[in-house]
């Protein structure tokens, strides 16, 4: 027998079982298996999709006080996180000291919103971008900290909201990692790599670089943007993601600005995420950039960061019991 058809208004978004029922749909066509069950009362006519998804499909059985936080809010916001956080569920939701915790299956339940920024991102109630960072602190290892923090410090303006939502805790857990990585967050890294790759430079003993600057012909003409630039050297270095080899313009572009780069006498060295990763590819790459840079020692001693997984403190977040 064919199922009954949802009413319109139904097929396209979450709904309460009570709003169902009050459109006089059944509660056996409630219990299909068409139907997914992401929230205990709650159903869509298809799968959850993402976090955003996901969290709208809550808010229909969560109090109206809550904030989305933590993991959840990192993802919401769009910033990077390490595989092992970017899950779906549990759902991280923050209330107010004092009231009731927010105890329903597939939700982790914080306290302290008085104490956070919030804001309001593709319609859903979300924990700031500088208290989400904090909030992170004993989650991340301290290079996925850094990442996070300069992709923040970047769409804030300044490293100063996180420096400030820092210094606003009392006691804050992960205070320790939270204020090493601070010392370490820099505005203008174009993408979680650049970050990762500026920290590598930087730990191996080459002079820290200019991110994203503007390079400038010697009669004050503009050239080009670097992605890291060492303006007394004349060095370049630009960092090729995945998407530099994803189409002929890109690709073209790119070689137009290495070959202008050179003619007005500049270093340009590109690096990929092999130079990174693979250690003899990152031996070789830290000493082409000495060279030019007028280096004559580099640590070739990898971090574990490096080497292996980006630390973490632990594998997963779980539900409480």
């Amino acid at each position: 027998m064919p199922r009954v058809p949802l009413p319109a208004e139904l097929t396209s978004r979450a709904f309460t079982t009570s709003e169902a029922l009050e459109l006089e749909v059944g509660t056996k066509r409630l219990r299909g298996s068409d139907l997914s069950r992401p929230f205990h009362g709650v159903r869509t006519a298809a799968p959850v999709d993402g976090v955003v998804a996901l969290a709208e499909a809550a808010r229909l059985v969560l109090p109206d006080d809550i904030a989305f936080s933590h993991c959840t809010s990192a993802m919401i916001h769009g910033l990077p996180l390490p595989a092992v956080r970017e899950h779906l569920e549990p759902v991280h939701v923050m209330r107010r000291t004092g009231l009731n915790r927010t105890l329903r299956a597939s939700c982790l339940p914080h306290r302290g919103l008085e104490t956070r920024g919030t804001d309001t991102r593709k319609g859903l109630p979300v924990v700031g971008l500088a208290d989400t960072w904090c909030d992170l602190g004993p989650l991340l290892g301290h290079d996925d900290l850094v990442v996070l923090g300069d992709q923040v410090a970047n769409r804030l303006g300044s490293v100063e909201p996180l420096r400030t939502a820092l210094g606003a805790r009392v006691r804050a857990r992960g205070a320790v990692r939270l204020r090493e990585a601070l010392r370490w967050i820099r505005l203008g890294s174009g993408s979680p790599m650049e970050t990762r790759t500026r920290l590598l430079f930087v730990r191996s003993g080459l002079p820290e670089p200019e991110l994203n600057a503007k390079v400038e012909h010697d009669d004050g003409g503009f050239l080009c943007w670097a992605d890291f630039y060492w303006r007394k050297q004349g060095v370049i270095g630009e960092y090729q993601g995945d998407h530099h080899f994803g189409s002929f313009d890109r690709g073209d572009d790119d070689i137009a600005r290495r070959l202008l780069a050179e003619d007005a006498d500049h270093k340009y060295i590109e690096v990929t995420k092999k130079d990174f990763f693979n250690a003899g590819r990152r031996h070789a790459m830290l000493t082409r950039f000495a060279h030019f840079l007028g280096v004559d020692t580099l640590a070739f001693r990898p971090s574990q960061s490096i080497e292996g997984p980006f630390p973490s403190v632990s594998t997963v977040c779980r539900v409480r019991g």
